[in-house]
Formats: C-alpha cells, sequence, structure tokens
C-alpha cells in the first residue's frame, strides 16, 4: 500500500477529496502525539478523513490503539520511514502564539475581560457554538485595531457566543458596536454585562439567516462573524456581514479551519468572496484557539472517531481571514431559514 491507495480509500470512504500529499501530512502528526484530536490539529486535515486514515492504519496493523492513545506499530514506522514521512516540526513562536500581535495594550481590559466571562453561557450544539479563549478575542481586536478597523468606526457582529462584541466595547475604541445574536441567553449575558459595565452596545435578538432589515444594510465600516464550516454558511454569513458594509473599503473578520474544511473547499470560499467583490489582505495561521466545548460527545466527530479519546488540550482552531470590500456587488439578503446550511460531507462538530 502506498499515500495514493491510501487516499483513495479515504476518499471513498468519507467523500472527501484527498491525495498523497493530504495523507502525508496525517501520518506526520501521527508521529509527534497520541491524541486524536490533536492529531487533527496539527495535520491540518478534516477529521473525518483523518478518523478514517486511523481506522484503515489500526486495521493494516500501522497504529495500535491503548489506553495511553494511539501509537504507531514498527510496522508503521517502518512504512512511514519507506515513503519519506517524517515527523511534524513545530516553529510556533510561544509568546504570540503565532499570531505577531502583541496584548499588552489591551491587558488592563483583558483582566476585565476574564472576570467577566468566567460566568457566560456554555456553547451550545443546537447552534454550533465553540468559543475561543479571551485571548483569541483580544488578538481578533488587535488585528483589527492594527488595520485601522476600529477607531471611531461602526462595527457589527454577526454571532457572539465569543463576546467581540463586549469586549470590542471595553476597549472604547469603536464609536458604535451592534450584535445579531439569535440565543437569548448570550443577548441576555451581553445585555446585563453592559449594564454592569456601564458600556454602550446594541444587543439585537434575530436569527441572521432572515435578511438583514433595511435599517442594518451600508451602515457600517468592519464587521466580525464566525460562520459553520459549509459554503453556503460563509455565503449567508459573510454575505450578510458584506451587505452591512458601507461599500467600499469596509472590511470583515471570520475564521475558517482545516478541521472542517479541505483546501478544495477553501478554494470555493475564496473563489465566493472574489464574487462578493472583495479581496483576502490577511490569512494567519491558527489564529484562533477554540476553548473544548461540553458537548463533545454528541457531535458527529465522537461517532466518526476509531478511537474513544478525549482531548488532552484544545485542539480546534482556525485562521483569520481579513477581507476588504473592492468593488460594489449586490450581495444576495435572502431569508434562508429553510435551508439546511450547517452541514455538508466534511462537517464534524454537528
Amino acid at each position: 500500500m502506498d499515500l495514493q491507495q491510501l487516499a483513495r480509500l479515504v476518499s471513498d470512504k468519507t467523500g472527501i477529496p484527498w491525495g498523497p500529499r493530504n495523507v502525508e501530512r496525517a501520518l506526520a502528526a501521527v508521529f509527534v502525539s497520541d491524541n486524536l484530536w490533536e492529531i487533527v490539529h496539527k495535520s491540518d486535515e478534516p477529521l473525518p478523513a483523518v478518523s478514517a486514515l486511523v481506522g484503515l492504519l489500526l486495521e493494516e496493523g500501522m497504529l495500535r490503539a491503548s489506553s495511553g492513545g494511539i501509537s504507531l506499530t514498527e510496522k508503521g514506522k517502518a512504512f512511514c520511514e519507506g515513503l519519506g514521512v517524517f515527523p511534524f516540526e513545530d516553529h510556533t513562536c510561544p509568546s504570540c502564539r503565532g499570531r505577531g500581535l502583541g496584548l499588552d495594550k489591551f491587558k488592563r481590559a483583558l483582566e476585565c475581560f476574564y472576570e467577566i466571562q468566567r460566568d457566560r453561557p456554555e456553547a451550545a450544539i443546537r447552534y454550533d457554538q465553540g468559543y475561543v479563549t479571551p485571548e483569541t478575542t483580544f488578538a481578533r481586536i488587535a488585528l483589527a485595531d492594527e488595520r485601522g478597523d476600529l477607531r471611531d468606526k461602526i462595527v457589527i457582529v454577526f454571532g457572539d457566543d465569543d463576546l467581540v462584541a463586549l469586549a470590542l466595547a471595553m476597549t472604547g475604541l469603536p464609536r458604535r458596536v451592534v450584535v445579531i445574536e439569535i440565543d437569548e441567553r448570550i443577548v441576555e449575558f451581553e445585555r446585563k454585562a453592559a449594564e454592569k459595565l456601564g458600556l454602550n452596545f446594541e444587543v439585537i435578538m434575530r436569527d441572521a439567516r432572515l435578511p438583514l432589515p433595511q435599517e442594518l444594510l451600508k451602515r457600517f465600516d468592519t464587521f466580525f462573524t464566525d460562520p459553520p464550516e459549509t459554503v453556503e454558511a460563509m455565503r449567508v454569513f459573510v454575505g450578510r456581514g458584506i451587505s452591512a458594509l458601507k461599500g467600499v473599503g469596509g472590511a470583515g473578520y471570520f475564521g475558517l479551519t482545516r478541521v472542517e474544511s479541505s483546501l478544495v473547499k477553501w478554494r470555493s470560499v475564496e473563489r465566493l468572496l472574489l464574487d462578493m467583490g472583495v479581496t483576502i489582505t490577511d490569512i494567519i495561521h491558527h489564529f484562533n484557539e477554540y476553548v473544548n466545548w461540553g458537548y463533545l460527545e454528541q457531535m458527529k466527530a465522537w461517532e466518526l472517531a476509531p478511537v474513544k479519546q478525549f482531548p488532552s488540550k484544545n485542539w480546534y482552531y482556525s485562521s483569520m481571514f481579513r477581507i476588504e470590500v473592492v468593488e460594489s456587488v449586490e450581495v444576495p439578503n435572502a431569508d434562508v431559514t429553510g435551508r439546511d446550511i450547517y452541514t455538508d460531507s466534511e462537517s464534524s462538530t454537528v
């Protein structure tokens, strides 16, 4: 068996386009971790595909599973070495975690945010939620501030289990912050936090799948969103953000993983963005670090996992995209509540 054969078997089983290079990345991660979730993270490959590969290697005797996790057998090591597969190497800066940003200027706001977010609602699977670390939330703000997208600007946030709007209001940088959020628990939490801290930002309880009302169209300078990992969800949530922007020069921020998005899907998303009149100015690898959520055993990922083990550390990351409007394009503002925009063959956290 070679890399091409393994890739074909994985593709046949999952429907995810895979080639030898994808298998190689997953094997390189197996060399350095015994935890399935960390292997997915380090390989930068979709979880269903990595799970299928691990299952195949277990059947072939190239991997063994024990209470300690997953490990290569001697047969597996010889197989990898024969194919010229080397262990994954990590050269990430330990200080900035690869983001290239410092948070010292937000130290007081971050400390306050740490305290206030302790009582935040837990992530709910019905909304495909999963929130990022406090440092990630403020790194998003630092990035947007560095790009000139916050000071005295009007900002809108679509979906806010990450509490970006709360953090933005705490910094005092934007002139106005508006949140569109469907989860009444988060709506109530942010409204109470705003009252307690004396902050001024608007929280609107609304399903983002509904068309944006006229009063929110072409009113904002910057948007933030963190959509589910499907092309259709990107079309809707990022499209809503673009519709809310004033026009050319407006900026948007969102995350896209490799855990639930193959490079083939990335290309589809990038084409979609170009068709909506924007260009990608930044893609920062593994920028967004998500806290392990409590519904792991309810997820499709748990069902797919050939070895049932819990993560030993945070494992779900996404790259941060910054986009900027360069051409005015009329983006559809349709009602999509009757469509499933949350799942595809690469989804695993639903």
